[in-house]
């Protein structure tokens, strides 16, 4: 267990113990009130990693003490985030069957046996828990937004743009831009299908107009049927910082758009616009080299370069260069100004019995306190 989680678990029982004792002050009680040893012992168990045994022990003190419900369910999520799914369950089962918990702590319960399954990618356990929960809470946000998670982790589209619009209508923001994503999955399964997805992309747009994703689509719909200049307009609308991933994502087909319809002005704007972006970030100019490779040559890629390289020095776009096949001997005074101002390797002194490393020579290591056992000649 790492020891941040170690911590986590130590801490909850800790917390609770306090509570209890604060409670018990609040109550009038001013005689030291003995911890329940339960407690104590369940804490012992969880200090020496025996999971087994500390739920048990907690269950066992959650039928003595009912007001340890809390204790036990964030003993139940910190499990499940450990990937313990069996422990996780095996601890919300029990608080469900407690006949103390209130409506609202069974829902609080159901609400976490659902992430358990889901979790455990048993979709159609923890469809049914949500599904019965939101009949009998129908103002769930949360059990409305877990909804969402597995139908979209099952792939079903429709229905988690029924739940997603269902928490629009709740209050719940940013809901928009999800459910127009939802409508590009839809109109994307129905491109593999060779079927007419027009409707799918203006749900996505009233949705949100801005989508990346939907001018992705629509630019490839576009390229399919050869209309290159509407193609490359629609791809153009992602040369913005904000959408450079998306655009890097069809690199090959616009810049052939692009130079299908070269004659247009707009075109060798939009080419031009393409190129500067490049230049400013290390996402894009790999990506759009490797493009310019395949759909104008390796002549074309190492003109670009070594544009580049004349106009600022810039070892990504050297190796880049180099790696294309590129004269070094044309690009020799930048290769220079480039080598002499990377930082110089500061060779390291390492201690042969700990590993630790330093600029500086000890005789006796300063972290493991051996004497003797320093070496040098190690890059930084």
């Amino acid at each position: 267990m790492g020891n941040l989680t170690l911590a986590l678990f130590l801490l909850l029982p800790l917390a609770f113990l306090a509570g209890w004792l604060i409670s018990a002050r609040v109550k009038g009680r001013r005689s030291p009130v003995p911890i329940p040893r339960i407690y104590v012992q369940g804490l012992g168990h969880l200090l020496g990693e025996r999971n087994d045994e500390a739920v048990k022990t907690f269950l066992d003190a959650l039928r003595r003490y009912p007001e340890s419900s809390e204790l036990l369910l964030a003993l139940g999520r910190l499990f499940r985030r450990r990937g313990e799914l069996e422990r996780a369950l095996s601890i919300h089962q029990h608080l469900l069957e407690q006949q103390e918990l209130d409506l609202s702590g069974k829902q609080e319960v159901l609400l976490e046996m659902a992430r358990d399954y889901l979790k455990a990618g048993i979709l159609n356990r923890a469809e049914s828990i949500l599904l019965d929960l939101l009949q009998k809470d129908d103002p769930s946000l949360a059990g409305r937004e877990l909804l969402a998670e597995v139908y979209e982790l099952g792939g079903d589209w429709s229905q988690a743009i029924r739940v997603r619009r269902a928490l629009r209508e709740s209050g719940r923001m940013g809901q928009n831009s999800i459910i127009a994503l939802l409508y590009c999955e839809l109109a994307e399964e129905g491109m593999r299908r060779n079927e007419a997805v027009e409707s799918y992309l203006v749900d996505a747009e009233r949705a949100d107009a801005q989508c990346p994703r939907l001018a992705l689509l629509r630019g490839q719909i576009a390229h399919a049927q050869q209309d290159w200049e509407a193609a490359a307009q629609y791809w153009s609308t992602l040369l913005r910082a904000d959408s450079i991933a998306v655009l890097a994502q069809v690199l090959e087909p616009y810049l052939e758009s692009l130079r299908n319809c070269a004659s247009s002005a707009n075109c060798r704007a939009w080419r031009a616009q393409l190129m500067s972006m490049a230049e400013g970030t290390s996402v894009l100019l790999p990506r759009l080299i490797d493009a310019l490779r395949h759909v104008e040559g390796s002549a074309a890629a190492i003109d670009v370069l070594r544009d580049k390289l004349r106009r600022n020095n810039d070892l990504l776009a050297l190796q880049l260069y180099l790696r294309a096949g590129g004269d070094a001997a044309a690009v020799l005074p930048e290769m220079q100004q480039m080598v002499a101002k990377l930082p110089l390797s500061e060779g390291l002194f390492q201690c042969h019995h700990c590993g630790y490393q330093t600029a500086e020579f000890y005789w006796r290591c300063p972290s493991c306190r051996h004497w003797g056992t320093f070496r040098g000649g190690l890059a930084a």
